[in-house]
């Protein structure tokens, strides 16, 4: 198990042991660094919020759209690295076709599936595998929080006016399921 020694300041986190890592990027909750073995090690700035995303990730594990958790400290969790395109930089008007409704539906119906109250996709939190396939990261109060479908996600298609074209795939591929 990787021993970290850390502080945090208001602008970062100041890592001895990272030096090796390549960092990925923040968020909310904490930074990410690609780990020399290939996985990533996320540094939260709470506990909390470190023991329940490992909580909830540990009680996917045999989704295959969540990355599988190896190791959990008081501020950091090591788990797989999930490849692939952000869904911010993967789609546009040639990508949002029937497939990828299609999987973005599935993978909603999966959390429901997982007993997720928190039906919710993110942008920053999709990714799209190269086989077409979705994986979600940072899945915060899954558990909780009640959002019945993909709010954000769709607030996310209409900024970027594609909202319309998602809604008349999703009514022709899947006249049952109503988002709106």
């Amino acid at each position: 198990m990787v021993k970290l020694y850390y502080r945090f300041d208001k602008h970062s986190f100041i890592t001895k042991d990272l030096k090796d890592y390549k960092y990925l990027g923040k968020g909310h909750s904490g930074q990410v660094y690609l780990m020399p073995n290939g996985r990533v090690i996320k540094i939260f700035k709470d506990k909390d919020t470190c023991r329940e995303e490992y909580n909830i990730l540990k009680a996917v594990e045999r989704s295959p759209h969540f990355p599988k958790v190896y190791a959990v400290g008081d501020h950091y969790m090591i788990r797989d690295y999930v490849s692939g395109v952000n869904i911010e930089d993967y789609i546009n008007p040639i990508t949002l076709d029937q497939r990828f409704v299609n999987n973005i539906v599935n993978l909603s119906e999966e959390l429901k599936g997982l007993g997720f109250k928190k039906i919710e996709m993110r942008f920053p939190h999709v990714f799209v595998q190269k086989d077409g396939n979705l994986m979600l990261i940072d899945p915060r109060e899954s558990f909780k929080k009640k959002i019945p479908y993909p709010i954000s996600f769709i607030k996310s298609l209409k900024k970027i006016g594609l909202a319309g074209r998602f809604f008349k795939i999703l009514k022709e591929e899947r006249p049952d399921v109503n988002w709106r």
